[in-house]
């Protein structure tokens, strides 16, 4: 057993070396000496733990701890229980070990668990018959069963709170009464973990929904401060059998959770195939019929054979286009779903980042940056950066699944672009265990007044793209160098690392969209992104690698650029914007009190509210100078918002702000009414700039 695996805490908590080093000593020789008798909690959550048709304990977690009994000679006495009862014997010290016990800081702070994770899991709502919720908001009012004591319990109700939802939570002391309560309508909806909830969830009357949260990292436990011994020796198997595809470990997984996907023959292929067997059999029936006649028709014979064969050959092309076209529909298919799922992410997460880019924004700009120091001012720029960045890429996200090719070209320091690039990808470095004992160096050779024009968004995307591969080919430490520069046409951005490297043949593969070498961990998106961003700048992209040696990625295009992008009017700038009474209707409420936030620091009066209908009625009993309205709420839109206003006083102008702007390709696709549209997530110099372009459309300016 291993002393490192003892001391490597999530927590690192500080321990009085010298005595725990001899208490361990101590139970490390007993161990080796003596057989150990171990009491282990268990209870019911098939398939991770249950107990058989015969009366004893299986699952994933006892497959794996019998084997590691067998190797250490221990004897295990298995203690059933429900849930809440195993984590009190397991406090109180009636039991040694509890297994599928899922990590959280404020568990750790009570158990001591291994280090390694045995299955990834999370949270999983199903409903009962008639009840259809698609989204967590749609829980609100609802009777909701899960188990007691359970992780997911505590974070399903931080999720209720923070949302503002009302729900009575029904606890159950196991997930089979959960989901017997939602089968017999006792309760509207059940929160259970993934893995019991695709395995048993056809046994009952009941719909999974699409609503998952709360990741968690199943293991084994341990009170906190006792039996060390097992913890380690635990880890020690499990680092054994993960890299042994052969082990218990990896056995127990397929038996019990299978594969998650199987191949299904499409029902037209038995159709071709029965259609072309009876072709075959009209023709042998055919062929001996004209066996039988040849003396007497043989030239007919020679000229049937030829109609048939061309027949076949029609039919086989047929089939073959029949195939082909079947194949692209389907990939027309999926291509439309990701760009429905990923429209709808992008449109939630732009709602995220808007007050993170909002409310640093406003530090710098509010009084209180002069109170902070170099270094915290230093930190409000980086996360402002990052947020932006963030804002980017998710535009970036909808432009691609609209093809719209449009770049905003400008002047750009490139000096600067990789040095903000590299302060943002940085985190990246320490994200594997093994960076912290070998270290990934990041280098850049760049002039620092090296200025070209190109899209600084795109070419930012693309070098962080290039350096998080750079990142995973590096898996025991290494360099990366960036290189920047120019002849006198064309400008070249070099990525070199000292990673893994790859084959010719993925070489001339990893720019496909949804290529992939990462496996699951992978989009096979990163590479296909930079090619595109490359083409728009009418560049080129070279790969040089091989294996063992690294790889060199080249982005190279003419500095000769168009300036390109929406400028602003002078004239609209010029207009002044004095104290006004504005109206702000948002049903996101990060978002609507972001918005006040801005317009009460330029001196404006707000009043706000998250209900379109109450924002109406306000509207009909005050005099407001602006509205500003979100475009997708529930109860009313942001077009019947704009049509009441413009019904009642057409003068008054309306700012509409939603995250689906990118996805409009221009003003005619504007909605009626609106004098200016902006998406989100924005600053407030942006907002500035939307409140005079929504005058200036008013005025005609």
């Amino acid at each position: 057993m291993s002393l490192f695996t003892l001391f490597s805490k999530n927590n690192q908590r500080r321990i009085n070396t010298i005595p725990f080093l001899c208490s361990f000593l101590l139970l490390l020789t007993a161990s080796q000496v003596f057989p150990r008798d171990v009491r282990v909690g268990f209870y019911e959550n098939y398939p991770k733990v249950f107990t058989s048709d015969t009366g004893i304990p299986s699952g994933i977690f006892v497959d794996i701890l019998d084997k590691i009994a067998d190797t250490e000679g221990w004897t295990l006495q298995y203690v059933h229980g429900n849930w809440s009862e195993c984590l009190q014997r397991l406090e109180s010290g009636e039991i040694d070990l509890m297994v599928d016990v899922a990590y959280s800081d404020a568990r750790d702070e009570i158990y001591d668990f291994c280090e390694n994770n045995i299955v990834s899991n999370w949270a999983q709502v199903y409903t009962r018959e008639g009840i259809h919720a698609e989204i967590l908001t749609d829980l609100d009012s609802m009777s909701i069963a899960t188990l007691r004591g359970g992780i997911h319990l505590s974070r399903l109700e931080g999720l209720l709170e923070g949302f503002g939802l009302s729900c009575e939570i029904i606890l159950a002391d196991d997930y089979e009464t959960v989901f017997s309560l939602l089968d017999q309508q006792e309760v509207d909806a059940g929160v259970v973990n993934r893995v019991f909830g695709h395995t048993n969830a056809d046994r009952f009357n009941i719909t999974r929904s699409p609503v998952v949260f709360s990741p968690a990292s199943l293991r084994y436990a341990v009170r906190a401060g006792s039996n060390p011994d097992l913890i380690a020796a635990i880890d020690e198997h499990l680092i054994v059998m993960k890299e042994n595809h052969g082990s218990i470990y990896h056995q127990s997984i397929r038996r019990w959770l299978g594969e998650t996907s199987r191949f299904k023959l499409p029902q037209w292929i038995p159709i071709v195939l029965a259609s072309v067997g009876i072709i075959i059999l009209l023709l042998v029936s055919v062929s001996i019929l004209l066996r039988y006649q040849v003396k007497k028709r043989t030239a007919d014979l020679r000229n049937t054979n030829s109609e048939l064969i061309r027949q076949i050959e029609e039919t086989m092309r047929a089939h073959l286009e029949l195939k082909h076209s079947e194949e692209i529909r389907i990939h027309r298919e999926r291509l439309s779903a990701l760009g429905q799922m990923v429209s709808g992410i992008a449109h939630d997460f732009n709602n995220m980042i808007m007050p993170i880019l909002g409310y640093s924004d406003l530090l710098i700009e509010s009084s209180m940056a002069g109170a902070f120091g170099e270094k915290q001012q230093r930190f409000v720029q980086i996360i402002r950066s990052s947020a932006a960045d963030a804002r980017d890429i998710v535009r970036r996200l909808q432009e691609f699944i609209r093809a719209d090719t449009r770049s905003h070209m400008e002047h750009i320091n490139v000096a600067e672009l990789i040095s903000e690039t590299v302060s943002v990808i940085r985190p990246a470095l320490n994200s594997k265990p093994e960076s912290v004992l070998k270290p990934i160096e990041i280098t850049e050779d760049v002039p620092a007044d090296l200025v070209i024009i190109a899209s600084g968004n795109q070419l930012k995307e693309a070098l962080m793209n290039l350096l998080l591969n750079s990142v995973d080919a590096i898996r025991e430490g290494g360099k990366i160098k960036i290189h920047a520069f120019t002849d006198e046409e064309r400008f070249f951005l070099e990525v070199s690392d000292s990673g893994t490297g790859m084959s010719r043949e993925t070489v001339q593969q990893c720019i496909e969209p949804f290529f992939s070498t990462k496996g699951s961990d992978g989009t096979g998106m990163g590479l296909a992104m930079v090619h595109g961003i490359v083409k728009r700048h009418n560049g080129e992209l070279n790969i040089e690698s091989s294996p063992g040696s690294g790889t060199t990625v080249t982005i190279q295009f003419p500095l000769d650029q168009e300036i390109t992008g929406e400028g602003t009017d002078p004239e609209i700038l010029s207009l002044p914007v004095e104290s006004m009474s504005i109206l702000v209707i948002d049903d996101d409420i990060s978002s609507l009190n972001l918005i006040s936030e801005y317009l009460k620091h330029d001196g404006h009066s707000v009043t706000s509210f998250s209900d379109p209908v109450e924002g109406m009625s306000a509207f009909n009993s005050s005099d407001f100078d602006m509205i500003i309205t979100d475009m997708v709420m529930p109860r009313a839109t942001g077009e019947d918002v704009t049509l009441h206003v413009k019904n009642i006083k057409p003068g008054i102008p309306v700012l509409m702000v939603t995250g689906f702007a990118q996805l409009m390709s221009g003003r005619d696709s504007y909605p009626d009414n609106v004098d200016c549209l902006m998406g989100k997530p924005f600053t407030l110099e942006e907002l500035r700039k939307g409140i005079r372009k929504a005058y200036s459309s008013l005025n005609g300016v």
